[in-house]
C-alpha cells in the first residue's frame, strides 16, 4: 500500500509541476531569461556572481510557477468546458490544494526578493510586488472579479494593461538582483515589453472559439487572426531593431550582432512568408508561427551569449 501511495503523490507532484511550467516560456522550465539578463547586466561572466545568478533563476522560476499555477486554478471552469486534461480538471477537489501551493509560491518568492533587496541594497521588492499584484489580479476569479465584476484576462484591455505592467516590473526586478539601473537596463526593459506584447497577441489564437462562446472580449475574439499576426511580427521586428541599433549609442558591444542570426530566421520563415500572403492565415502557416516562436526563444539565448563575443 505504501509504494502505491508514494506513486500517487509522485504523480500528483509531477502533474502540478507540469501546470507550473505551462505555458512554456523563456522564463521556465528553462531559465533562458534569468541567465540572459544576468549576462547582459554584468556584460561578462565571472564566477563571483554565480550566487546571484542562482538567486535570479530561483526567483524567476518560483514566481513564474506561482503565477502559472494561480492562473490554472482560476481557469478550472473554462478548462473543463474546453475539455482540457489536467490534474485540476480530472480531480477538481485538488483545486484547493493547488491554490494553497500557488499562494505559498507567491509568498516564498516575495520573501526571497525581500531578503535579496536588503542584501544588495536595491529597491527590488517594490517592483516585484507590482508584478505580483498585476499577475494575481489578472487571473483572479475569486476576489478581484467579485469586487469589480470583471476579470482582467477576459478583456483585451485588461490583457494589455497587465502585460504592460507585469513584464517591465518582472524584467526590472530580475535586473536589480544582478545590477543597478543603467541605460542598458532601460533598453532591455523596452525590448522585452515589445517581446511580451508580441507573444500576447498570439496567445489567444488557439482559444478563439471557446472565448467567443464564453462571451469574452480577448484579443483573439476582438481582432482578426491576420491583424494579430501582423502586429505581433512588427513588434518583434521593432524588438530586434531596438537591441541591434543600441550599438550606435554604445549600449552593447559589437558582439550583439550575433542577434542577426535569429532575426534572419524570423524574417525568412515568418515575416516575409506572412507579408507575401498579406497576413492571411490558413492551416499551412503553422510552421511559420512555430518559426516565430523558435526565433523568439533563440533571440533570448543569443542575447545572453552575445557578451562572450567582444570584437
Amino acid at each position: 500500500m505504501a509504494p502505491l501511495k508514494i506513486k500517487i503523490v509522485y504523480n500528483n507532484i509531477k502533474e502540478l509541476l507540469k501546470l507550473c511550467n505551462t505555458p512554456t516560456t523563456i522564463i521556465s522550465p528553462y531559465p533562458f531569461f534569468a541567465i540572459a539578463i544576468f549576462l547582459i547586466s554584468r556584460n561578462n561572466f565571472n564566477y563571483n556572481g554565480v550566487n546571484f545568478l542562482l538567486i535570479g533563476i530561483a526567483v524567476t522560476l518560483l514566481s513564474n510557477f506561482a503565477s502559472n499555477l494561480w492562473n490554472h486554478c482560476n481557469d478550472l471552469k473554462e478548462d473543463v468546458a474546453q475539455g482540457k486534461k489536467t490534474i485540476l480538471t480530472e480531480e477538481p477537489h485538488f483545486q484547493k490544494i493547488a491554490i494553497i501551493i500557488a499562494i505559498f509560491l507567491y509568498i516564498t518568492s516575495i520573501l526571497v526578493v525581500y531578503r535579496v533587496s536588503l542584501d544588495v541594497e536595491r529597491p527590488i521588492l517594490r517592483y516585484f510586488l507590482l508584478w505580483a499584484l498585476a499577475t494575481w489580479c489578472y487571473s483572479d476569479n475569486f476576489i478581484f472579479k467579485k469586487l469589480t465584476g470583471f476579470r482582467l484576462k477576459e478583456h483585451y484591455l485588461g490583457e494589455l494593461l497587465t502585460y504592460g505592467i507585469a513584464w517591465p516590473m518582472f524584467t526590472l526586478s530580475t535586473w536589480l538582483i544582478y545590477s543597478d539601473i543603467t541605460s542598458t537596463c532601460i533598453i532591455i526593459l523596452a525590448a522585452f515589453l515589445l517581446f511580451s506584447i508580441s507573444g500576447l497577441l498570439l496567445k489567444d489564437l488557439k482559444d478563439i472559439s471557446g472565448d467567443r462562446k464564453a462571451g469574452l472580449k480577448t484579443l483573439g475574439v476582438v481582432f482578426s487572426p491576420s491583424k494579430l499576426i501582423k502586429y505581433s511580427c512588427y513588434l518583434m521586428l521593432i524588438y530586434y531593431f531596438i537591441i541591434l541599433t543600441a550599438i550606435t549609442i554604445n549600449i552593447f558591444n559589437m558582439g550583439i550582432l550575433i542577434m542577426a542570426i535569429p532575426l534572419y530566421y524570423f524574417l525568412k520563415n515568418t515575416f516575409i512568408h506572412m507579408y507575401r500572403k498579406k497576413w492571411t492565415l490558413d492551416v499551412g502557416d503553422l510552421n511559420a508561427l512555430k518559426s516565430l516562436g523558435y526565433s523568439a526563444y533563440a533571440s533570448v539565448f543569443f542575447l545572453g551569449i552575445s557578451t562572450f563575443f567582444k570584437f
